[in-house]
């Protein structure tokens, strides 16, 4: 079976920034590493941020606007980082800490593709306990993706209008989407209770692995073992 990018050449729809990391189960190993690496030190920190310079921050990019990337990480990282500095603490390098953490797990989420999931359920816990878990993971990011739809809906509709998201207007928009995500939990629960849904399930998870899957892999590990290398006369 032909991988994600090989699709693309042969269709002639190739391009670059699709052909990042597409193993799901080498993302998650990168953003243990990396992350692991980040609270390490400042020297884990740096290798980390450069990690994901180089191979995610297209990525990342591609699929969400720095005007939503940059105050989320911002406020992630710098609420805390001022708690501990107001503290007493070194706020300026934990906050850094955080910010590369937040950028790494930014880009597992914004990365995932439908299937995903259930593909890594079934491979690490089997088709009875991985398949539920599986599942109900790509349902969670199937409603995340849905509420984020009927919230992009919601504004073109107040444009319209011309008028705009204020006070007043965040609890009607509020109720409208907890309605619309209660209603939409119901029809898939319905759907799966139609088809005689019990419990586990056969499936066949497959996983696209590209040059860059390894080549990311073996970065991230590198940097990993030279900042534990690094810090371990200090332990």
């Amino acid at each position: 079976r032909p991988s994600i990018c090989q699709q693309q050449r042969n269709t002639g729809q190739f391009r670059r920034e699709n052909c990042t990391v597409t193993d799901i189960r080498i993302r998650l190993i990168v953003v243990i590493l990396l992350s692991l690496s980040a609270f390490t030190g400042v020297l884990g920190t740096l290798l980390a941020a450069a990690c994901w310079i180089v191979f995610c921050a297209e990525e990342t990019f591609s699929h969400n606007s720095w005007k939503l990337f940059m105050p989320s990480a911002v406020l992630a990282a710098g609420f805390p980082g001022l708690i501990l500095y107001l503290s007493g603490g070194d706020g300026g390098i934990y906050a850094a800490k955080i910010f590369v953490i937040f950028c790494l797990a930014f880009w597992l989420g914004v990365s995932h593709k439908p299937g995903e999931f259930l593909d890594l359920g079934v491979w690490a816990l089997g088709r009875k306990t991985g398949f539920d878990l599986g599942l109900s993971a790509e349902l969670t990011m199937q409603y995340l993706s849905g509420i984020s739809d009927d919230l992009s809906h919601m504004k073109s509709a107040l444009r319209i209008k011309g008028e705009r998201l204020t006070r007043k207007t965040i609890t009607p928009l509020a109720t409208g989407l907890l309605l619309l995500s209660l209603s939409r939990s119901d029809r898939i629960g319905a759907y799966l209770a139609r088809r005689g849904y019990h419990t586990g399930g056969t499936y066949l998870p497959h996983f696209p692995t590209t040059n860059t899957d390894i080549l990311m892999l073996c970065t991230a590990g590198v940097c990993a073992a030279a900042v534990l290398s690094a810090a371990s006369p200090a332990l």
